[in-house]
């Protein structure tokens, strides 16, 4: 089960918007961005991105409020370690709908894998929660093994947890998130 936890993390703010268009090009020299990745697929006008998402797309859901900064979609990639004591970059941000791309590579002595939370949403006849999509988790990596995967962000914005639920990674429930191998992912 998925679990969401709220707090703000003292952290610098590391990732770029782009617009949307045809390759994946971030701000170059930003932390934890890949450069130009290739093809960027985005949500053509009119197409509903999917669920109970409240974009302005097409899908017009009561779920989600309206876009904070009217922005949707766009192309994010991150490049992202983990080791046996943390995540690098902690803190990822893109806009809500985007096609985002991480490539997880682990660089420490033991298995650890990458699992994106959910928020809590409260609207009259909605789920409850709001959760990244199944194909934004990377399953469990051997020491040296990186994999990568690409989504499209959610609606609602919000900031989602991310961590390394493998046995002994993530004690973020049992202790207020003090330990535990985890990060932020920013939804703008």
């Amino acid at each position: 089960m998925r679990r969401s936890r709220t707090g703000p993390l003292s952290a610098v703010l590391l990732a770029g918007l782009v617009a949307p268009g045809s390759h994946c090009s971030n701000v170059a020299g930003s932390p934890g961005n890949v450069g130009d990745s290739g093809a960027c697929i985005t949500n053509p006008a009119g197409v509903d991105g999917g669920g109970n998402d409240g974009d302005d797309d097409g899908g017009g859901s009561p779920c989600a409020p309206p876009d904070s900064d009217g922005i949707n979609g766009g192309c994010y990639a991150f490049d992202v370690t983990v080791d046996d004591t943390g995540f690098s970059p902690i803190v990822l941000v893109a806009q809500n709908l985007a096609t985002v791309t991480i490539t997880l590579r682990n660089t420490g002595s033991k298995p650890h894998d990458f699992v994106v939370g959910c928020i809590p949403i409260s609207y009259p006849g909605c789920p409850s929660q709001q959760c990244f999509p199944g194909e934004a988790d990377i399953p469990t990596l051997a020491p040296g093994q990186s994999a990568t995967t690409t989504f499209t962000a959610p609606n609602p914005e919000g900031i989602y947890d991310f961590r390394s639920d493998v046995p002994g990674d993530s004690q973020v429930e049992s202790d207020g998130g003090v330990t535990g191998i985890w990060g932020q992912f920013v939804v703008q």
